[in-house]
């Protein structure tokens, strides 16, 4: 199967300030210290000390991109804490509704955490907050 040409069966819009709450709702069902967790790595340390150092903007792109890595496998690995609010969440960025989100086949729900986790403004935001466990 080309992949090339198989659409995918959402789109995820633009972050913007208002999806912060619905993050930080996610986050502390999670766990605020798994989070924490993400910016314990020997990398994302030795980024943000670069980022220290005067190359900021190099800097956070490796932290946001790092962390965004780790925070996906924390998320995966608790899902079922935040499941509903995971759900809101992403029809909020999809346009889809809780139900479709909830009916995707797991491949394509997977895909679309990933997709998100790997957002420009998702990774931003993580680079900014990583800025606090330092």
């Amino acid at each position: 199967m080309n992949e090339m040409n198989t659409a995918k069966a959402y789109e995820l819009r633009t972050l913007c300030a208002d999806d912060v709450f619905p993050m930080f709702k996610i986050i502390s069902k999670i766990g605020i210290k798994e989070f924490k967790s993400c910016f314990e790595s020997e990398d994302v340390k030795e980024a943000i000390k670069s980022a220290t150092n005067g190359e900021t903007q190099d800097g956070l792109e490796v932290i946001g991109l790092g962390v965004a890595l780790e925070i996906a496998s924390v998320i995966m690995a608790n899902v079922p804490q935040a499941k509903e609010d995971i759900y809101l969440f992403l029809a909020q960025v999809s346009g889809m509704s809780k139900d479709d989100i909830r009916n995707l086949p797991i491949s394509t729900f997977t895909e679309m955490i990933i997709d998100m986790v790997k957002k420009e403004e998702f990774k931003d935001f993580f680079g900014v907050v990583s800025k606090l466990f330092k």
